[in-house]
Formats: structure tokens, sequence, C-alpha cells
């Protein structure tokens, strides 16, 4: 579905544009906008993205520079990844370290019944 609203936009640009002139207040123009954003995220979020251009690009719109936004690697991509470097590392030096810390926190004897407000008594 991304290459036919690809070709889309570049008959626009080829055709109709040319004869409009330069009307947009946005740089990149809201035609190459669209050819980038459906380009780069797909033909769902770059068309939900032109659509919101092309509603920003308005008579009371100041306008100016407005880039594409860089793609996003999803969550779980982050994820597969940690989870395949842990993996392939091995087990971790810190596992025993963690056991250690653990009896460590938790206080034995009688220093740890006796409260810090008892001791000047």
């Amino acid at each position: 579905m991304k290459y036919p609203l690809l070709a889309l936009i570049k008959l626009y640009q080829w055709t109709i544009s040319p004869l409009l002139g330069p009307v947009c207040k946005y740089y990149p123009s809201c035609s190459h906008y669209g050819y980038t954003a459906i380009d780069r995220h797909g033909a769902v979020k770059g068309t939900a993205l032109t659509a919101w251009r092309i509603l920003r690009c308005n008579p009371w719109s100041l306008g100016g520079v407005d880039h594409v936004p860089p793609r996003k690697r999803p969550r779980w991509h982050e994820m597969l990844r940690n989870a395949w470097r842990a993996r392939k590392a091995g087990p971790s030096a810190a596992e025993p370290a963690t056991e250690a810390k653990l009896h460590r926190e938790s206080p034995s004897g009688p220093a740890a019944e006796t409260s810090s407000h008892a001791q000047g008594a």
C-alpha cells in the first residue's frame, strides 16, 4: 500500500503542484513531507502524519520548518536485543553479588533490635 500512495504523491507533484505554485507555508512542502512520512513510517502512520500536517497548513498558521520525525524502534526491539545480549554473554557475575547483598541488608543480632532513641536513655 505504501508504493501506490507514493506514486499518487509524485503524480500530484508533477501535474497539479506546478499549476498552483509554492503555496505551502511550511518547509518542506506538504507534498514532500507526505512523501517522506509515508516512505519513512509506512502507509498508515505516514498518512496520519501527512493528514495532521495538512490540517496544520491553514491560513491561521505561521508556518516554518517542520521535518518528518525520525522513525523510532519499537519497545519490543530493545527488549529482544537486551535478551539476546544477555543470553550471548552467559551467566552474569552480578548474580552472586545480589545474594550477598540480600544477606547484608537484613541485619541480625541485638543491635538491630534496639532503637536509636534507646541508646542514650
